[in-house]
């Protein structure tokens, strides 16, 4: 009930509140937006690390298949690809090794190969072989490639 001689007060409360309202709204999506985008880069950091040690891993096999036989080593005339199905953190990971025979040499009695060692380490990977590279339109898609020379 108005009282005489008291004015009508227009809702000023009102208005204020929803704009307040739509303004930490939209704060809040904002900070969700970025939060997710950090995590998700830090999640494709973790993989490319992950590619990367599958990388080096492969590597190492190549090593080790060169020097089984260390009088005549030899590459592997295709190129082999690596699973790392039984392993924890690796599981989704393969790695494609390509071998060439660069340079055998005999310099006074001893003998000298030298080899490039391309390996490709990717996930997801292709479906038929070589399984590296993968799909890179993926968008979990990560690669890491290591080259290196190796001699015995």
């Amino acid at each position: 009930m108005k009282m005489p001689g008291q004015k009508r007060c227009g809702g000023f409360v009102l208005p204020a509140a929803i704009f307040l309202l739509v303004v930490l709204s939209a704060l809040a999506a904002f900070i969700v937006n970025v939060s997710t985008s950090a995590q998700i880069g830090t999640a494709m950091d973790v993989q490319g690390e992950r590619a990367w040690q599958a990388a080096n891993a492969g590597m190492e096999w190549a090593r080790y298949q060169l020097a089984i036989n260390p009088a005549s080593p030899t590459c592997p005339s295709t190129a082999a690809s690596l699973s790392f199905a039984n392993t924890v953190t690796l599981k989704n990971f393969y790695a494609t090794v390509q071998c060439n025979s660069v340079a055998a040499t005999d310099v006074e009695g001893v003998s000298t190969w030298v080899f490039e060692v391309i390996v490709t380490a990717c996930s997801p990977a292709a479906a038929t072989e070589p399984r590296c590279p993968g799909n890179p339109t993926d968008t979990a898609y990560v690669e890491r490639q290591l080259q290196g020379l190796v001699s015995f």
